[in-house]
């Protein structure tokens, strides 16, 4: 596989935040979405560069990392544009480990996870899975028509909406004021930063 990096540190979004992880993150993103050009992580965008693993070994630092029955979150750019992600997620929970699954859910997701969390870079008739464990809308300035969709159409036991950041800072008032007025109108949708950064760690 073309991985882009691996770390170990807590997870710093969404409901599993605090959470020990080993992080592997694959190389490369064939999603076109409108955030591309203030992704949080430019250089696993391309599938040039990158370093490659064999599954089993990539399993195996996951488990020397966190131990038994610890976590491994596989993102990317685009984890299920690599071809060896199912082998990948066979790997790991042949040793134990849960998987926790980070994707813009415009692929499916064929091999058992133990948490998915979909980031939505399209709308939500475009998506090709429509349940998850979380739904992760980076906000941007997205319509409450838009917003009302992804709730009512795609299944989750958790919304939240996250800032989004670029050179001039975060749009984290607005993204507050937002979950405030969906939760006024009767939707349960939460509040997700990027804990990590505030933080300091990776």
């Amino acid at each position: 596989m073309k991985i882009s990096e691996t770390f170990h540190s807590i997870q710093g979004e969404g409901h599993l935040t605090g959470k020990p992880m080993f992080f592997i993150r694959t190389q490369g993103c064939s999603v076109k979405c409108p955030i591309r050009e203030v992704c949080d992580q430019p250089e696993s965008l391309v599938f040039r560069g990158g370093t490659e693993y064999a599954p089993a070994a990539l399993a195996e630092m996951a488990l020397a990392a966190v131990g038994p029955r610890g976590w491994v979150s596989i993102t990317g750019g685009e984890p299920l544009d690599q071809p060896d992600f199912d082998e990948l997620v066979a790997a790991c929970r042949k040793l134990g480990l849960f998987i926790n699954v980070q994707t813009s859910g415009l692929r499916r997701v064929n091999a058992p996870w133990d948490w998915c969390t979909v980031s939505p870079k399209a709308p939500v008739d475009e998506l090709a899975i429509l349940f998850a464990q979380e739904l992760k809308v980076v906000y941007t300035g997205q319509s409450l028509e838009e917003l009302r969709a992804y709730y009512e159409r795609f299944s989750a036991w958790n919304y939240y909406l996250q800032p989004c950041a670029d050179a001039s800072g975060t749009n984290t008032d607005a993204t507050i004021e937002k979950v405030f007025e969906l939760n006024r109108l009767g939707m349960q949708w939460e509040f997700s930063a990027q804990w990590h950064k505030y933080l300091g760690v990776r």
